[in-house]
C-alpha cells in the first residue's frame, strides 16, 4: 500500500470514529445537571445545609417553596421559616424597591410590586 492510501484510510477512520461518537451523543438523553457542594436533590426537593449542624434548607423547585429548619439535636428539627419564592423570581430589577431598602420584603409585598408594575404596563 501507497502512503496516500494509508493516509486516506487513517482518515476514513478518523471520520467514521467522530460520526460514532457524534451519533453517541446526540441520541443519548439529556441528564440534568449536578451542583457541587453541601446538598442534594431528588425529585425537584433540594437539600442543603448552611453552618455545620445548625440549619437544614428544603427547596421545592416545583412548588416554589423554601423551608428552614433549626437543628435542636438527637435528630429533632424545628421549622424556623417558610416561603413561596414564586413571585420573586419574576421580580426583573430589585433596585430602588423596598427589597434593596429595607430589610427584605414579604411574600405579598413582592406580589403587590409586581401586580402594581403589571398595572403601569400598557398592553396587560
Amino acid at each position: 500500500m501507497g502512503k496516500q492510501s494509508k493516509t486516506w484510510l487513517q482518515n476514513a477512520g478518523l471520520a467514521l470514529l467522530l460520526g460514532l461518537l457524534s451519533c453517541a451523543y446526540f441520541a443519548s438523553p439529556a441528564s440534568p445537571v449536578q451542583a457541587a457542594g453541601g446538598g442534594w436533590e431528588t425529585n425537584n426537593i433540594m437539600a442543603l445545609t448552611t453552618d455545620p449542624g445548625e440549619r437544614l434548607v428544603l427547596v421545592d423547585t416545583r412548588k416554589k417553596t423554601i423551608c428552614i429548619y433549626k437543628n435542636l439535636g438527637a435528630g429533632q428539627f424545628r421549622l424556623v421559616g417558610a416561603r413561596s419564592y414564586k413571585y420573586d423570581v419574576a421580580v426583573k430589577d430589585s433596585a430602588k424597591t423596598p427589597i434593596e431598602r429595607g430589610n427584605g420584603v414579604t411574600y405579598l409585598q413582592v406580589k403587590q410590586m409586581l401586580d402594581a408594575a403589571a398595572a403601569q404596563t400598557p398592553g396587560q
